[in-house]
């Protein structure tokens, strides 16, 4: 499956810039649904072109991912058109703007993205009695880097999975430096964390205490342009796991970002599965889809997948 995150042609300029329109929705072939995979596009495609190709690619000879997993229900988002500054200004699909395809920063437009995908877990929780863990949040490239920021900034109770295919994590950097204590901090007298005085009126509204980890969790939601909490976050991903694959030849993403991703996530305490596919450029292919489905057999109900999928 190519999965090229290259400006579409068949972008159109019928839907108004910044708008979303209702996601794909494809029921489980199989009663009952037990639970929702949200599958979030690269840059520069949208829902209709990318959701064929990802459910019929081949996982074994009489297998497709969708047969895998027949009591899935997969819901397809589409990213809203924007102005893309990595394009010279034109009108493409993304789900924020950009710097590149690794974004060490983001330029804007990313809070309407975080909740209007938070709004469609909300809404798939509603379908399988409220549970969380009944939801995986996927996505490809850019959709990875949104599936991920989507994860890290998610205020509910644990997701049950979190999937991402040759992608990233934005500001990388600077999460990092701030999860190792390299950001302007200072330490009370107890040794707790405390924002200095000069950020404590822009710290998300928080006056309390927070750890590192708490910390750049709060500088991914400023830079999401996402309203102050109350108090420190959640941090509710810590019990999701999480599946990064990443090719060796991808151009478009390279090795190292995925890699880069993978360490944040482990820094922060996440349990990750990283997969390097050897030859892999910047696509889908069924030797990576064949991982995803693997990954989900050992994290889910193996009562909701063809576990013999992953053996074959």
């Amino acid at each position: 499956m190519d999965c090229n995150n290259e400006p579409s042609s068949q972008s159109t300029r019928r839907t108004a810039l910044g708008a979303f329109i209702p996601p794909i929705v494809i029921p489980p072939i199989s009663a009952p649904h037990h639970f929702t995979i949200i599958f979030l596009h690269g840059r520069g495609y949208n829902a209709n072109e990318s959701h064929g190709p990802l459910l019929s690619t081949p996982v074994t000879t009489h297998a497709t991912f969708q047969q895998a997993l027949p009591h899935a229900r997969f819901v397809f988002p589409t990213a809203p058109l924007m102005r893309a500054s990595k394009y010279r200004r034109s009108v493409i699909h993304q789900w924020y703007d950009g710097t590149g395809d690794w974004e060490p920063e983001a330029r804007g437009d990313m809070r309407p993205s975080v909740e209007h995908i938070h709004d469609l877990i909300r809404a798939e929780m509603a379908l399988v009695g409220g549970d969380a863990r009944k939801i995986v949040l996927a996505g490809f490239s850019q959709g990875c880097a949104m599936a991920l920021t989507c994860m890290l900034l998610w205020e509910g109770d644990p997701l049950g999975a979190v999937v991402g295919m040759c992608g990233f994590v934005p500001v990388y950097s600077s999460l990092m430096e701030t999860l190792n204590g390299d950001a302007a901090e200072q330490s009370s007298d107890d040794g707790a964390i405390v924002f200095e005085a000069e950020d404590a009126d822009d710290a998300d509204g928080m006056d309390s205490p927070a750890t590192p980890l708490q910390r750049a969790v709060v500088e991914l939601r400023q830079e999401a342009e996402l309203p102050g909490l109350p108090s420190p976050p959640r941090c509710s991903f810590l019990e999701t796991p999480v599946f990064l694959g990443h090719g060796t030849r991808d151009r478009n993403v390279e090795l190292r970002h995925g890699r880069e991703a993978a360490d944040l996530l482990i820094a922060m305490g996440v349990d990750v599965a990283f997969e390097t596919l050897n030859g892999l450029e910047h696509e889908c292919s069924p030797q990576m889809i064949k991982h995803v489905v693997a990954f989900l057999s050992r994290r889910l109900d193996p009562s909701w997948i063809v576990t013999d999928i992953s053996k074959a």
